[in-house]
């Protein structure tokens, strides 16, 4: 199974302006030196030497990841301004030329659809997409956001064949090789999580959009219960622990939080993501620094891994 990373921000996409890019080279130089830049094989040496802070970006663009299995089924959870680059990568680069699609929707909040309408592979009739949600009315839900005021085109004026399947939380379903199953999680207007497992039970997690407050850490065996023992642990930590404390019902969480679940529940590795749109890649830094410094704290020596999710990041399992 494979997972890549299309869009980690949370809440509105957030591109990088020219004074980043500038504070980036202005960095970069303070640290190169002379021996770094005497040829071109030292210069690609040294850019690579650099943390990704300085030589990339997390990204900008909001919720889309893609999972395939391993028979290369495509699998895409959410829609968000991550899914027109993922569309461009299956037509151009993979030149995929029919393509059968699953997709899971968490929740219907703007950042979660913003990409939908921009996804190429939606306009060719001779494509079909399965689209499946823990949410009864997702249909109606994405057909209410296209209406000719607010689009040019409609929701269902795109080309590709359209099904839409409803299971209910707790329910486990079998889409193509693997095993899918939900979970209801606190936010506004509530989103659902999902574990994508295989025959064999490895495992894949999205719980992105749920608060899990300090008053909730010590009553939370039912989530402990589906997240137990996941092989990767993809989880929203928009905020820092002192940043949640003033965000109450604003339905994230943050990495703190996200580190006790993943040592209660036995996870192998947590990604950090749904990233505030505010937070720069010194920030990003900082707060993957903070979250392996807790764990550290709270649990020496454990073999919890911890990453931060980044546009193009690929996780194979």
């Amino acid at each position: 199974m494979l997972v890549r990373f299309w869009g980690v921000r949370g809440s509105v996409a957030s591109a990088i302006n020219s004074d980043a890019i500038m504070s980036k080279i202005v960095k970069i130089l303070e640290y190169a030196t002379p021996a770094d830049i005497m040829t071109p094989e030292s210069i690609n040496s040294f850019v690579n030497s650099l943390p990704l802070s300085l030589k990339g970006t997390f990204g900008g663009n909001t919720t889309c990841v893609e999972i395939r299995s391993d028979n290369d089924a495509i699998f895409i959870i959410d829609g968000g301004t991550g899914l027109p680059r993922l569309g461009h990568q299956l037509m151009t680069v993979e030149q995929k030329k029919e393509m059968h699609i699953n997709m899971f929707m968490t929740h219907s909040h703007w950042d979660h659809i913003q990409g939908i309408m921009f996804f190429g592979p939606f306009f060719n009739p001779v494509n079909t997409v399965n689209i499946y949600s823990s949410m009864e009315n997702m249909h109606e839900r994405l057909q209410y956001q296209t209406p000719f005021t607010h689009f040019p085109i409609t929701f269902d004026d795109m080309g590709i064949n359209k099904k839409f399947f409803y299971f209910p939380e707790k329910e486990e379903i079998k889409v193509d090789e693997l095993y899918v199953s939900s979970k209801a999680v606190r936010h506004p207007g509530t989103a659902y999580s999902y574990k994508f497992r295989t025959e064999d039970n490895r495992s894949v997690i999205f719980c992105s959009d749920a608060e899990f407050g300090i008053d909730m850490i010590e009553n939370i065996e039912s989530y402990i219960e589906f997240f137990k023992n996941a092989d990767i642990l993809i989880f929203d930590t928009q905020y820092t622990f002192e940043e949640s404390l003033q965000k109450i019902d604003w339905g994230h969480s943050s990495t703190s939080i996200a580190t006790d679940i993943a040592l209660k529940s036995g996870v192998k590795k947590l990604i950090l993501f749904h990233h505030d749109p505010w937070y720069d890649d010194e920030k990003m830094d900082a707060v993957t620094i903070k979250a392996l410094k807790y764990k550290e704290l709270m649990a020496p020596g454990h073999l919890l891994e911890i990453e931060t999710a980044y546009e193009g990041m690929i996780l194979h399992l």
